[in-house]
C-alpha cells in the first residue's frame, strides 16, 4: 500500500505542475513537501495546548488511510520533542488532521511538523501557547477580508516574516464565497463558482491554500480566528455544511460541539489581557432584548460578553469583532453624495442597525466602570480610528478634542485584498482624501480614516498603554513592500484614543519594514 501512495503522489506532483498554467500567478500547491500541498498552520492557543493542523493528500484508490506522525519540540531540528502521536486523515473530515495537543507550557514557543509512514515530511511550523501570569507585553496581527481574485497576499507574507507578532487575529472574510467583477485580478481559467455544498465550500477553502503567502502565514504564526458572512454565505445550501469546512480547514477548537455556529470564545493572556472573540454575524436581529428591540449578538451570547467584561481580572478587555460596533454617521452629508444607508448611517446592516442594543452595552460598561475596553474590527475593507461614545454629537455627553465620554476605543482595519473606494470606483480617486475629511467631520468620535488602502494592523499591549499600528502593502503586484500608515494609543485606564503628541505615533519602532 506504501508504495501504491508513493505512486499516486508522484503522479499528482506531475499532474499538477502539468496543469499549473490554469492558474494565475502566485498560486500553486507545495509540491516540495507532498502530500502535504497545503501547508500546516496552528491555532486556538490555551496556556497548556494548541491545535495543529494539516492536509494530507489521499488518493480515492486508498481505502485505509495509513496514520500520520506528528512531533511537537522545543527547536525547529526536533532534537528535543515534548510530545508526539499519531492521527489519521479520514475521508470524512476531507482528510484534514487536527490534533490538540495538550501538556504544554505557558508563554512557549514550539516547532511542530508531519510525517506519513514512508517519511514524507511537511513543512516545520512554529507555534506559541498563550502566556501566564507573569507576561508583560503581547502583539498581535489583526486582519480581515481575504480575497483571493482581488489581489496578492502580500499582507500575509509580511506578517509571516515578523519577529515581532506573537499572535494573529482574524476577524472573518477568511475566503470569500464570490468573486468580485470589479476585482478580477487573479483568476483561474475556471471562473470560480459560488459555494453551495460542503464539496464546494471545501473546494474553496484548498483553493486558497494554493497561495503561499497565506501558507506562510498560517506556518510561521499562531491564529485566532472566526468567520463573517463571506466565510458562511449559502446560496441555498445548509450553512452548517460552510461551518464544517471552515472548521475542517482552520486550526480552530470546537467551543461547543452540541452547538457548532457558536464560535464565540474567550482567550486569556494572563492578568495583561482578554481576547473575547464574538460573532454578530450568525445572530443579529434573530432574537430581542424587549418588544420590537433587535438583539446584535442574541441573548445567549449577549449575557456571555457582558459576564467575560464584568468577571475578567485582565488589565485590558479585547473584543474581537467583525462588523463596526462604533457608529458611522451620515447625516449632514450633502445629498448630491446618493450615501448608502437609510440617511441616518451608512450601514444599517451593522451595529448601526441596533443602536438600542448597542446603548445597553454601553451603557454597562460606564455603570460597572470597566475600563480598557478596546475593540478590533474588520469588514468595511477601510481604516477606522474610533472613540466608542453614546451621542457622538452630543457635546454634553462627549468632548471631540480630549475624547472625555467615551466608553472604549475601537480600530477597524484594512482589508487584505477585498475592495474598497478605490477599487470599487465609488468616486473619482483623486477626491478620496475629500470624503475621508467630509466624512470625518460628520462624524466627530472617527479620529482617522482611510478609505483606500490595504493590508492589516497591529496592537501592541502592555500594563501601561495599547498602541495601534496600521501597515499598507500594495495589492496590484507579488511585492515585499509595505509601508507604515499611522499609529494610535490608548493610555490605561483612559477610555479613549490620546490626542496630539501623546497619541499619534509617527514613526514605528518595527525595524523590519520593507519599502
Amino acid at each position: 500500500m506504501i508504495r501504491a501512495l508513493i505512486l499516486s503522489i508522484l503522479a499528482l506532483s506531475a499532474a499538477v505542475l502539468k496543469a499549473q498554467p490554469q492558474y494565475p500567478d502566485h498560486i500553486y500547491p507545495d509540491t516540495a513537501y507532498a502530500p502535504f500541498y497545503y501547508g500546516v498552520a496552528s491555532g486556538d492557543p490555551l496556556q497548556d495546548r494548541i491545535i495543529i493542523w494539516t492536509k494530507v493528500y489521499m488518493p480515492d484508490s486508498i481505502q485505509s488511510p495509513s496514520p500520520v506522525k506528528w512531533q511537537l519540540a522545543t527547536d525547529s531540528f526536533f532534537q528535543n520533542v515534548v510530545t508526539d502521536g499519531l492521527a489519521t486523515p479520514m475521508r470524512e473530515h476531507d482528510y484534514t488532521i487536527k490534533v490538540d495537543v495538550p501538556g504544554l507550557m505557558a508563554g512557549t514557543d514550539y516547532f511542530y511538523r508531519f510525517q506519513t509512514a514512508d517519511r514524507h515530511v511537511s513543512q516545520t511550523g512554529r507555534c506559541k501557547t498563550l502566556p501566564g501570569d507573569s507576561v508583560q507585553h503581547v502583539k498581535f496581527a489583526v486582519v480581515s477580508c481575504a480575497s483571493v481574485w482581488s489581489g496578492y497576499f502580500n499582507a500575509y507574507r509580511r506578517i509571516a516574516e515578523r519577529s515581532d507578532i506573537d499572535f494573529v487575529v482574524h476577524l472573518g472574510d477568511y475566503v470569500y464565497d464570490f468573486a468580485d467583477e470589479e476585482e478580477l485580478r487573479r483568476m483561474p481559467a475556471v471562473y470560480p463558482v459560488d459555494p453551495s455544498t460542503l464539496a464546494q465550500w471545501r473546494e474553496r477553502h484548498t483553493y486558497y491554500l494554493l497561495d503561499p503567502d497565506l501558507r506562510a502565514a498560517r506556518q510561521n504564526k499562531t491564529w485566532i480566528a472566526e468567520w463573517d458572512n463571506h466565510d458562511t454565505d449559502i446560496n441555498g445550501g445548509d450553512v452548517q455544511e460552510a461551518i464544517r469546512a471552515f472548521y475542517e480547514y482552520l486550526p480552530i477548537r470546537v467551543p461547543d460541539e452540541a452547538h457548532p455556529e457558536r464560535i464565540y470564545r474567550q482567550f486569556r493572556f494572563g492578568r495583561l489581557a482578554d481576547l473575547d472573540m464574538i460573532d454578530m454575524h450568525l445572530f443579529r436581529g434573530k432574537e430581542q432584548y424587549a418588544p420590537g428591540k433587535g438583539s446584535v449578538l442574541g441573548l445567549q451570547q449577549d449575557a456571555w460578553l457582558k459576564d467575560k467584561l464584568l468577571t475578567s481580572p485582565a488589565t485590558w478587555h479585547l473584543i474581537g469583532n467583525q462588523e463596526m460596533m462604533g457608529s458611522w454617521l451620515s447625516e449632514g452629508l450633502p445629498k448630491a453624495f446618493h450615501a448608502p444607508g437609510n440617511g441616518h448611517v451608512f450601514d444599517p446592516g451593522n451595529w448601526d442597525g441596533y443602536p438600542g442594543d448597542r446603548m445597553r452595552l454601553y451603557n454597562f460598561i460606564d455603570s460597572n466602570h470597566i475600563s480598557n475596553v478596546v475593540v478590533l474590527t474588520g469588514d468595511a475593507h477601510m481604516t477606522f480610528v474610533i472613540d466608542l461614545a453614546r451621542e457622538p454629537k452630543n457635546k454634553q455627553s462627549y468632548d471631540r478634542r480630549t475624547g472625555e465620554g467615551a466608553v472604549g476605543v475601537e480600530f477597524l482595519g484594512p482589508s487584505i485584498t477585498r475592495g474598497n473606494m478605490s477599487d470599487r470606483k465609488v468616486v473619482p480617486k483623486g477626491s478620496i482624501p475629500l470624503v475621508q475629511s467630509i466624512s470625518k467631520s460628520i462624524n466627530p468620535h472617527h479620529r482617522w480614516v482611510n478609505f483606500a488602502k490595504h493590508g492589516y494592523f497591529t496592537l501592541d499591549v502592555t500594563y501601561d498603554r495599547c498602541v495601534a499600528e496600521v501597515w499598507y502593502s500594495p495589492i496590484k503586484v507579488h511585492t515585499d513592500q509595505e509601508k507604515f500608515g499611522k499609529g494610535f494609543t490608548v493610555l490605561n485606564g483612559v477610555s479613549h484614543w490620546e490626542r496630539a503628541k501623546n497619541g499619534n505615533v509617527k514613526r514605528s519602532t518595527y525595524p523590519g519594514v520593507k519599502k
